[in-house]
C-alpha cells in the first residue's frame, strides 16, 4: 500500500471515529458538540524508520517559498508557518518543523517571493559566488533552466537522499530529471503535487434535481467513466437561456466548467506525452501528427457539442471566484480542475456538495492519468556555492518524512471532510487521482515551437487545425530539441 493509501485511510478512520463518537455524544443530549481539531491520524513508524538525529550546531536552514496567491488558497505555505495558531494545516506544519528542529539543533526559517523571480534571483547571487538560502523552491519552467546551467545540485549525489526513502515522489523526481540527474525534489514536503493533479468534481445536488441515477464511483471502477459519458451527462443538464457562452443569466446551467488547459489533459490522458526519453535521459520527440489530431478533435467535440461545456479560460470576465461562484450555487454539474478547488469549494460560505472523480478516459477500459497543471519543485544550490548541501537535504527528508505523520494527513482531513465526501468511495477515487499523477513533460515545459499555446488556440478558435500548426510548427520543434541536447552534452562534457 503507498504512501496516499495509507494516509487516506488513516484520516477516514479517524474521521469514522470522530463522527461515531459525536453521533454518541449527540444522543446523550441536544446540545451542538464541536468537532476536536486533531491531526494526529495513525501510527507511521511501522512503515518509516525512526527519524535520525544529528547535531547541527543550530544553523538557521534558510528557505527560499513562493508567495501564496492573491486570492487567499492554500498553494505554497508548507514552509512559512512557524507557530501553530489554531488552524489543521498551520498546526500541522508547525508541528513538522518543530520535531525536525528539535532532532536535529537547526532553526528552519522561509522567505517568499514572487514564483517568478526566485530563479533569476538565486542565479544573480551564485553567479556572485555564493548564495544566502539552504533551498528554493518555484514552478519547474523557471527551475529548469537554473539545472540546465549546472547552478543546482544533483540529489544522486547527495548523501541524505535515497530511492528507498518513501516519502519522495521519486517517479515525479525521475519525470523532471535531466539526462537522468535530479535536481528537483518533490514529496510531502510540498504538497503541490498531490495538490495539482486535474481530477472532476460532481455537484451532487445538480445531481440528483436532475434525476441523474448514474453510481459516478461505479462508472470509475468499472472504466466507463469517458469522455462520451462525462460529454452526455453535462449535455442533459445544461442549458444556455441567453445564447452566449461568455455570460450567465439567472436560470442558466452550465453542463461543465472547464479549466482552459483541458486540451493539454485530455492529450496526456490519452496516455502519450509529448517526448519520450532515451536510455541515457535524453529526450526524444515522439508526437504524432495523426494521433495528435484525432485526439484534439474528440477534446473539441467534448467542449463544443450542444453547448454543454464552458471552456473557462473563454469567459471575458473570467476569474476563479466566478468559476466557484457557477458551482457553489448549483449552476454546473461538473467542475474540471484542479485537486486544489477541494479545499476552496468548502470554504466558501456556499460551499456545494461534491463528490470528486479522475478526469475522464480518453477511451473506455483505458488507465486512469491525472494530469499535473504545474508542479513546485524544491532545489539545493549546487555543492560549489553550499558546501553544506549534504546536511540541508538531510532537513528536507527529515522534513519530508515527517510531514507524512502530519502535513499530508491535514491537508486530506479537510478535503474528506468536506460534507458528501466522508465514505469510503471518495477514497477509493483520491487514491486514482493521486497515483496516477503525470508531470509535465519536458517539451510543455520548454514550450518547443510554441506547441503548448497551439493547444490553447484549439479553444479560442473552435479549431480542429492542430496538424496544421503542428506540421507548421515541427520544424522548429525539432531544432530546439537539438539545441537542448547539444546543450546537455556539452554540459555534461564539462562537469564529468
Amino acid at each position: 500500500m503507498n504512501k496516499h493509501a495509507k494516509t487516506l485511510a488513516a484520516v477516514l478512520a479517524l474521521i469514522m471515529l470522530l463522527s461515531a463518537t459525536l453521533l454518541f455524544a449527540s444522543c446523550q443530549d441536544d446540545e451542538v458538540q464541536e468537532k476536536p481539531q486533531n491531526t494526529e491520524t495513525a501510527d507511521m513508524d511501522e512503515v518509516l524508520p525512526p527519524l535520525a538525529t544529528k547535531d547541527l550546531g543550530n544553523t538557521e536552514i534558510r528557505l527560499l517559498w513562493p508567495e501564496t496567491h492573491s486570492d487567499g488558497h492554500y498553494l505554497h505555505n508548507e514552509l512559512a508557518v512557524v507557530e501553530a495558531a489554531g488552524n489543521i494545516l498551520d498546526d500541522a506544519v508547525a508541528s513538522r518543523n518543530y520535531v525536525v528542529e528539535a532532532n536535529y539543533n537547526v532553526i528552519i526559517t522561509a522567505d517568499t517571493k514572487f514564483v517568478s523571480t526566485i530563479p533569476s534571483d538565486l542565479r544573480t547571487e551564485i553567479l556572485a559566488g555564493g548564495s544566502s538560502y539552504h533551498a528554493v523552491a518555484s514552478t519547474i519552467k523557471f527551475m529548469m533552466p537554473l539545472a540546465q546551467e549546472g547552478l543546482l545540485a544533483d540529489f544522486n549525489e547527495l548523501a541524505y537522499y535515497s530511492d528507498d526513502d518513501p516519502w519522495w515522489n521519486h517517479s515525479l523526481m525521475q519525470d523532471f530529471a535531466i539526462a537522468n540527474a535530479r535536481y528537483y525534489a518533490t514529496g510531502d514536503i510540498i504538497y503541490s503535487d498531490d495538490f495539482y493533479p486535474y481530477c472532476t468534481y460532481v455537484n451532487t445536488a445538480v445531481s440528483s434535481n436532475f434525476g441523474i441515477t448514474e453510481d459516478y464511483f461505479s462508472l470509475v471502477k468499472n472504466k466507463q467513466w469517458t469522455l462520451e459519458k462525462f460529454h452526455t451527462m453535462a449535455a442533459d443538464v445544461a442549458n444556455d437561456l441567453d445564447g452566449d457562452a461568455n455570460t450567465y443569466s439567472e436560470g442558466e446551467m452550465d453542463g461543465a466548467l472547464m479549466n482552459s488547459n483541458f486540451y493539454r489533459a485530455v492529450y496526456y490522458s490519452a496516455g502519450k506525452g509529448m517526448v519520450d526519453f532515451s536510455k541515457d535521459g535524453y529526450p526524444v520527440w515522439q508526437m504524432e501528427v495523426e494521433r495528435t489530431q484525432t485526439i484534439l478533435e474528440k477534446a473539441l467535440r467534448t467542449v463544443w457539442n450542444d453547448g454543454a461545456c464552458t471552456d473557462t479560460g473563454l469567459l471575458t470576465n473570467y476569474h476563479v471566484d466566478e468559476e466557484l461562484g457557477r458551482f457553489n450555487t448549483n449552476r454546473a454539474l461538473f467542475l474540471v480542475e484542479e485537486l486544489i478547488f477541494s479545499e476552496r469549494i468548502s470554504r466558501s460560505d456556499n460551499r456545494a456538495d461534491f463528490k470528486i472523480l479522475p478526469f475522464p478516459l480518453y477511451e473506455e477500459g483505458g488507465d486512469y492519468i491525472s494530469v499535473l497543471n504545474d508542479a513546485v519543485v524544491l532545489a539545493i544550490p549546487t555543492p560549489a556555492v553550499l558546501p553544506n548541501a549534504d546536511d540541508v537535504c538531510l532537513v528536507l527528508s527529515a522534513m519530508s518524512r515527517e510531514s507524512v505523520n502530519t502535513l499530508t494527513p491535514a491537508f486530506f482531513e479537510t478535503v474528506l471532510t468536506s460534507r458528501y465526501m466522508q465514505d469510503p468511495g471518495s477514497v477509493e477515487m483520491l487514491e486514482i487521482v493521486l497515483d496516477s499523477t503525470v508531470a509535465p513533460d519536458v517539451a510543455t515545459v520548454q514550450d518547443w515551437g510554441g506547441m503548448m499555446l497551439g493547444f490553447k488556440q484549439l479553444g479560442e478558435n473552435n479549431s480542429t487545425n492542430f496538424s496544421s500548426l503542428y506540421q507548421t510548427n515541427i520544424g522548429v520543434v525539432m531544432d530546439k530539441l537539438e539545441e537542448y541536447c547539444v546543450m546537455l552534452d556539452k554540459y555534461y562534457e564539462t562537469h564529468k
